[in-house]
C-alpha cells in the first residue's frame, strides 16, 4: 500500500474511502456522480475507469489511470475541485478521504 504515486511506473489504481457525515450522504453521492460522469466520458481520457459504491454514508471509490499524468489531470477537474472544496467546510465528511495507491501488477 502507498499514499502516494510518485514511484508508480504506468497504469495506477487509487482506492478512496469517504464518510459522509450523518444527513450529508446523498449531497457525497451527488459531488461523487458528478466527477464519475465526467471522468468515466471523453473527457478525461487518462482516467481509464471511476466506480463510485455506497453503504450508508460509507463511500468506496475504485479509479484506474493510465499513469501518474492522468491522475494530476483529474485533481485538476471542476468537479474534483468542487468536491475539495465542500469537505474543507468540514460539514460533509467525517476527517479526510483515506486514500490508497496501487501498482497493477
Amino acid at each position: 500500500m502507498s499514499r502516494t504515486y510518485d514511484h508508480i511506473k504506468g497504469k495506477i489504481i487509487l482506492h478512496a474511502q469517504v464518510t459522509s457525515q450523518e444527513g450529508q450522504g446523498d449531497k457525497v453521492a451527488s459531488l461523487l456522480k458528478v466527477i464519475r460522469d465526467y471522468s468515466n466520458s471523453d473527457k478525461e481520457p487518462g482516467c481509464l475507469t471511476y466506480r463510485v459504491t455506497r453503504s450508508g454514508n460509507d463511500f468506496l471509490i475504485f479509479e484506474e489511470y493510465a499513469d501518474g499524468a492522468a491522475i494530476r489531470a483529474h485533481f485538476e477537474t471542476e468537479g474534483f475541485k468542487n468536491l475539495v472544496n465542500e469537505m474543507k467546510t468540514g460539514t460533509l465528511a467525517v476527517g479526510e478521504p483515506d486514500i490508497t495507491y496501487y501498482e497493477e501488477i
